[in-house]
């Protein structure tokens, strides 16, 4: 009895050890993935700048769409099957995460960088985790701690120091707010899809999701949209590929796969990441400027991440 009793607490040794050594395992992928999805998303928003030398908001969102689309219809017969048949009641959700994914977020961001700074529009940004948390706390009962309030307050007086930065006209301050707007939607899309990659599979949900958002803009083509993309340049196309192929469908299945893994809100936390990446990004490849007022703007807003989405 004694030599089975060691045994047993022996093998429950190895269990809990190999345990512990899948968890940080899956801790540290999940860690590579969110740095991976930062420094695309960051540099994503130098690609939209540059690409809007070239293309209007709204032709930029129609054909990175159009290519993405393409390249999640290719992904589909492989990993497009939900793993459940789709429920009727799920049709108006999936239809809120597509408009919101597609054309709510990215027309809006599209719009704010023909005006501001594509460091401007990372910093901004900056709102989605701190929406996610709000919308988490109303729709999907994620606790939150007592600090938000203050955490919007300092989030709000980073965006008016940030936008006093940027020199801006009275019509010109529909820039920031369109930034804000699109933080809002990615808010939305972020919380409202978690339910559909519980019931469907994160794969899957990518990948319809674009599909209709996709169908959502293609009304919005005209003689413009032909003129602008017959007219493109090498880099042009470059801008474009790069927002289609690695900003939307690598990091949409990234995404994806990181909120079937953790709490929308704690993934969150570490994709405020992308500011700094889109900060740099634009002052390297695109020659933007910044000042004190930068760094200060930037700091409240961190901080009022940080107090919003940390509950230590």
């Amino acid at each position: 009895m004694f030599v089975n009793c060691m045994k047993t607490k022996l093998d429950t040794r190895i269990t809990l050890g190999k345990s512990a050594t899948v968890s940080l395992g899956a801790q540290i992928f999940n860690y590579g993935l969110v740095i991976t999805l930062s420094v695309i998303w960051g540099l994503a928003f130098v690609a939209i700048r540059r690409a809007e030398f070239e293309l209007s908001p709204v032709n930029l969102t129609i054909l990175r769409w159009m290519i993405a689309s393409g390249g999640f219809l290719v992904l589909a017969p492989v990993f497009g099957r939900p793993k459940k048949p789709i429920q009727k009641r799920h049709i108006p959700r999936i239809l809120l995460v597509s408009f919101a994914s597609v054309v709510g977020y990215h027309l809006s961001l599209n719009y704010a960088e023909t005006i501001v700074s594509s460091g401007l529009a990372g910093l901004l940004i900056s709102f989605g985790p701190i929406f996610i948390v709000l919308l988490s706390a109303l729709f999907l009962k994620e606790k939150i701690g007592r600090r938000l309030m203050l955490a919007l307050a300092l989030a709000v007086a980073g965006a008016v120091v940030l936008s006093i930065n940027a020199d801006l006209s009275f019509l010109q301050v529909t820039g920031p707010f369109a930034v804000i707007l699109a933080a809002f939607m990615y808010g939305i899309f972020s919380v409202a899809s978690k339910p559909l990659v519980k019931e469907y599979g994160a794969l899957p949900t990518a990948i319809w999701v674009a599909a209709i958002g996709t169908v959502f803009a293609l009304p919005m083509i005209s003689w413009q949209f032909f003129a602008q993309v017959l007219a493109l340049s090498d880099v042009g196309w470059l801008s474009v590929l790069y927002l289609a192929v690695l900003s939307t469908v690598v990091a949409n299945m990234i995404l994806y796969t990181l909120i079937s893994n953790r709490a929308v809100s704690r993934l969150s936390v570490q994709l405020y990441l992308v500011p700094l990446v889109s900060l740099v990004g634009g002052i390297l490849l695109l020659g933007e400027s910044f000042s004190e007022f930068t760094v200060v703007g930037a700091c409240f807003v961190f901080a009022g991440i940080a107090l919003a989405t940390h509950k230590h």
